[in-house]
């Protein structure tokens, strides 16, 4: 029977009735509890006119799984007439060939051998038939259409879960699954609540509503039966996969899957053929992109995994293996960063669930503290560069207040802590964490970072000279151990910085392009970032207006494409005050204004060095006395209610709107 309930998939609805005008034999899979068997049962409603025939729903879920039983059991579920002698089979297609018709076999997944045969045999019988099935694998026959139903679009999903509302149990009663607080976070977060059940249309039902009032086991009693309905579909091999694999979070690729999955008694050859198996159940979804092939499991098939590894007693060794190749993924993006970077930037943005779940094994463990923070500090270009500066700054900070023994691996992490706090404004703890990364650093292996990022902070207090001192020691230390980056490149913003706040422009002009040059040859594209940024500065000052916006463009391309939000939100400021200058007021009120609620939504003061706060204050008065204080507000609240991203669309057309 339809759920009471049914909400949303206008689009799947409209996909499959015009499909099933141009094929055959459409088959609706994907995972448990995605919703297959109501979305087939609606269409069996929205789709009855079109066959005179009738359209004839047959649930195979208790059906046998010889072919004649089954088409026996076929034949008298639409009524067909069954002489003596005759065939079910015949009978059956008898049945179905008098007017077009449209049959909808439900829940073929124990007997898909069968009901594949049938179908196929069906077919070629009965010109006029059309069929829809709904399985969590293939039938496997030569014209069958897949079409994939997965969870629900999030603002249908909250619909559903609305609909539904006024029945929710108590937190403990939820239908088989694990979810913590079901009333109270359904109400507070209903967005996150169902995305945490992958907006499974079965899932939110019995996570609300539990099981049925009478307790009657059927195959929608709980998740974890429709769940076990997919685990009896899978070879042993498959199995052990699944379970292994729910070590994952996110997504991962075959390299990961052979790396922690593969041993003796699952051997790294049978790692893809057992995800194909995976994938074929809908057990796993494969996941296409510029990082290559991915898979991931649904949350709630990652939990029915974890409970199944638990069983196995494999948890903690798993647990350790993805550890290890977690850590060493790290390592080696680490040592080839400089010469790859976009190339790692977009790998690792797909691997940190998993970074995340590495680190917080071995935070979990006093044992493991030291390899926490090593894989933390392995990953100081995400924290640093890529836009990530508040989840790394949470983990290196929970890290060192885990491990307080000196060490490299602490060391390291309090230079990066210390680049972080920089980064997010937090300018007085990044003082007090480099001195203890210099009291801790008895083989002096952070002292050129010291004085790096000392350098740095004397240049936001404007101490010119106390920062070309630092810089300098930063310098020779960095080229007498070949550190190109993040060691001697980065030290050219500090001196193009400490050259315009003393009014020498044209050498930090000067500086600045030949720091640009070393980043080309070295594969540094970040720095480059920086660097262009700085010249959009400079040129302004000199008045090379045309130069000034070009470099600041370049800034900007470059920070979007390594998700730098720190360096997107420092170039609109630079674009502010060269279209002030430019006279484009509206532009640079609405831009100042989105700039600023961009610094708000990241809750942390801007990072600015003095000169571009000087010109910013300048840039802001003049527009205030152009533009008259009520249209300067209006435009700066316009500016602020437009997304980061589109502010640098516009920024990049030139446009205010």
């Amino acid at each position: 029977m339809e759920a009471d309930v049914f909400v949303g998939r206008e689009t799947e609805l409209a996909d499959v009735s015009a499909l099933l005008e141009r094929v055959r034999h459409v088959t609706l899979t994907g995972p448990a509890g995605a919703g297959k068997t109501a979305l087939a049962l609606r269409l069996a409603r929205t789709l009855a006119p079109a066959f005179p025939g009738g359209v004839h729903v047959v649930e195979l879920a208790e059906a046998p799984a010889d072919l004649d039983s089954l088409a026996g059991t076929l034949a008298d579920a639409i009524g067909a007439p069954r002489r003596p002698r005759t065939p079910a089979l015949r009978a059956l297609a008898d049945g179905l060939a008098e007017r077009r018709s449209l049959l909808i076999l439900d829940t073929c997944d124990r007997v898909v051998g069968a009901a594949g045969i049938l179908v196929g045999l069906l077919l070629r019988s009965v010109e006029e038939l059309r069929v829809l099935t709904t399985s969590r694998q293939r039938l496997g026959l030569p014209g069958e259409h897949l079409y994939p139903v997965g969870g629900l679009r999030d603002a249908d999903a909250v619909r559903l879960l609305t609909a539904l509302g006024p029945g929710r149990p108590d937190p403990g009663d939820t239908g088989g699954l694990d979810v913590p607080d079901v009333p109270d976070r359904a109400d507070t977060d209903p967005a996150g609540f169902c995305g945490s059940l992958d907006n499974l249309p079965l899932a939110i039902r019995l996570a609300v509503t539990g099981p049925t009032a009478d307790g009657t086991v059927h195959r929608h009693t709980s998740m974890r039966v429709a769940l076990g309905w997919s685990h009896e579909l899978c070879t042993p091999l498959e199995r052990l996969l699944w379970a292994r694999a729910s070590v994952f979070a996110g997504t991962f690729d075959l390299e990961a899957a052979e790396g922690v999955c593969a041993d003796d008694a699952l051997a790294s050859a049978d790692v893809l053929d057992g995800l194909l198996g995976l994938l074929d159940k809908s057990v796993l979804v494969r996941e296409e992109g510029e990082g290559g092939v991915r898979y991931r499991l649904l949350n709630t098939v990652r939990d029915f995994g974890a409970v199944w590894l638990d069983r196995l007693g494999e948890t903690e060794e798993i647990r350790r293996r993805h550890r290890d190749h977690y850590l060493a993924l790290s390592a080696r993006a680490e040592m080839s960063w400089q010469g790859r970077q976009l190339e790692w930037y977009r790998r690792l943005v797909l691997e940190c669930g998993n970074m995340r779940g590495a680190i917080e094994y071995c935070y979990a463990r006093p044992e493991e503290y030291r390899r926490g923070l090593d894989l933390v500090g392995n990953l100081w270009f995400l924290w640093a560069c890529c836009g990530m500066q508040a989840p790394g700054d949470d983990l290196l900070q929970r890290g060192l207040d885990l491990e307080h023994a000196a060490g490299p691996e602490r060391v390291k992490a309090l230079w990066v802590h210390a680049w972080v706090s920089i980064q997010r404004g937090d300018l007085e703890r990044a003082e007090r964490t480099l001195a203890e990364c210099a009291a801790q650093d008895a083989d002096g292996y952070a002292t050129a970072y010291v004085s790096q990022f000392q350098a740095h902070l004397a240049v936001v207090r404007g101490d010119v000279g106390e920062a070309l001192r630092l810089i300098k020691h930063a310098r020779v230390r960095h080229r007498s151990t070949g550190n190109v980056f993040p060691g001697f490149l980065p030290t050219y913003t500090v001196v193009a910085t400490a050259m315009m706040l003393t009014g020498r422009h044209d050498q930090a002009v000067s500086v600045l392009r030949e720091g640009r040059e070393l980043c080309d040859s070295c594969g540094d594209y970040w720095t480059l970032i920086r660097l262009d940024l700085l010249l959009g500065q400079a040129e302004h000052l000199l008045g090379n207006t045309a130069s000034a916006a070009a470099s600041a463009r370049d800034s900007l391309r470059g920070a979007r494409l390594f998700g730098d939000t720190v360096s997107l939100m420092e170039a609109l400021e630079v674009f502010v005050v060269i279209a002030e200058s430019c006279g484009d007021d509206v532009l640079a009120a609405t831009l100042f204004g989105a700039s600023g609620a961009a610094w708000r939504e990241a809750e942390v003061p801007p990072s600015r060095s003095p000169m571009i706060a000087n010109l910013l204050r300048t840039a802001e008065l003049r527009l205030r006395g152009r533009l008259g204080r009520t249209k300067f507000e209006r435009l700066l609240e316009q500016g602020g209610s437009i997304s980061l991203r589109d502010a640098v669309d516009h920024a990049l057309r030139g446009e205010s709107s």
